[in-house]
């Protein structure tokens, strides 16, 4: 095997599970499904490779798994047992070397890696907070000042009629940045709903500094709507983040990153390296300890969820200034996907980008079409006139953008 590979065999035992899984689990490989296909073959290779063994622990914990992709129990005994198996030397057993090599080609392109959730989680899914129980308990209220602030935190948000669970992400994620320990008159926290209506004004005007609607009947187009909330909620604000409304933060969340900007240099950072997305049985309790529990932070390493490596979105801080500069998100955007790498990738150009490990997770909630019925990706729709491409000084985040919807 290649020096330039992973070998660790503890490394690559996970690995293969965490491919025997995405191979059973289509929720786990919707989580980001074109680096789902860019990886399937390798992934189907490896388990392949996991259960051509013949040893039997292997096989019964594989086949229990196989049945049920969320057995963390099956989950652990497998990697346990195909670490034992890894550590025999080279060449004493042709099926370990076949999956030796699979499970490292598979580790060194893969993006994404299941985490199987802690043995000893409680044994029974507690009870989804609902919205309400969350917005009752925001620890402390919002300030509602236009005055200048240290950071000013833009959500993004469309939700139908029927997606409460995008509407309970976003009341955990209000609770979350509520429970701050940086001063709350020193951020502003500013909630963009685009849509053909403000469905959910009535339910969080009054939990966030701004409620701004952005009128907007078609696809979701996030670049537009994180530029409305710049340009109509976040200024003036020495620093922007750009926060999914699905992103559970802890308790540290807004002064360790206003912190970073006071080291020379620092322009812009993804305050995560990989990013945990939960299913809905941990979604859930991450939501109950973080946000009605009061701990500090979701409890992640306990969870169960799929790790998507060195993702460019979901949530990134960066100045207002390097904001401005490059024109905002690309507006030409629309439809879910791409608009957060062209987005970095402008950033960066201007202002260098740092990634740092803070404790973030990305909430379960059903997953938005991401390409038309002709099958071909939205991103495409810009991807022909070319990424980074969108200009400088571009007149961004007007509300009268869709002039011929009328804005209640």
């Amino acid at each position: 095997m290649s020096a330039a590979r992973p070998s660790d065999p503890a490394v690559l035992a996970t690995a293969a599970t965490s491919s025997l899984v995405l191979i059973h689990d289509p929720v786990s490989r919707s989580v980001a499904p074109d680096y789902w296909e860019w990886a399937a073959d390798a992934h189907q290779a490896t388990a392949n490779a996991v259960t051509a063994l013949s040893d039997e622990r292997t096989k019964t914990a594989a086949g229990r798994l196989a049945a049920d992709p969320a057995d963390d129990g099956a989950a652990g005994e497998l990697t346990a047992a195909l670490t034992e198996l890894l550590r025999r030397p080279d060449g004493e057993d042709e099926a370990v070397d076949a999956l030796r090599a699979r499970a490292a080609r598979t580790e060194s392109l893969s993006r994404l890696l299941v985490q199987p959730g802690a043995p000893d989680r409680r044994a029974t899914t507690p009870d989804t907070p609902d919205t309400a129980a969350l917005l009752a308990a925001l620890a402390r209220k919002p300030h509602g000042g236009a005055h200048p602030v240290d950071a000013a935190i833009v959500i993004p948000f469309r939700a139908p009629d029927d997606a409460t669970g995008r509407v309970r992400n976003l009341a955990a994620v209000l609770n979350a940045l509520a429970d701050q320990s940086h001063p709350r008159d020193r951020y502003r926290v500013v909630v963009v709903e685009s849509d053909e209506r403000p469905r959910w004004r009535e339910v969080f005007a009054d939990a966030c500094d701004a409620y701004v609607f952005a009128p907007d009947p078609g696809r979701f187009n996030k670049s537009w709507t994180v530029n409305v909330g710049v340009v109509h909620g976040a200024r003036p604000a020495e620093l922007v983040c750009v926060l999914d409304g699905d992103i559970l933060v802890d308790r540290d969340f807004v002064s360790r990153a206003v912190e970073r900007f006071g080291q020379p240099g620092t322009q812009a950072h993804w305050p995560f390296e990989d990013m945990l997305f939960l299913d809905a049985a941990s979604s859930a309790e991450a939501v109950r300890t973080r946000c009605l529990d009061a701990a500090p932070d979701p409890g992640q390493d306990r969870l169960r969820g799929v790790r998507l490596r060195r993702p460019p979105g979901g949530c990134v801080w960066l100045r207002e200034d390097l904001f401005t500069r490059i024109g905002g998100m690309d507006e030409r955007f629309c439809g879910w996907g791409g608009e957060d790498q062209d987005f970095v990738w402008r950033a960066e150009r201007y202002g260098p980008m740092d990634r740092h490990r803070d404790p973030v997770v990305h909430l379960h909630h059903d997953r938005a079409a991401h390409r038309g019925d002709d099958g071909v990706p939205f991103y495409e729709e810009v991807e022909r006139a070319g990424f980074c491409s969108w200009p400088c000084d571009s007149d961004f985040g007007r509300l009268d953008k869709n002039a011929s919807v009328a804005t209640p």
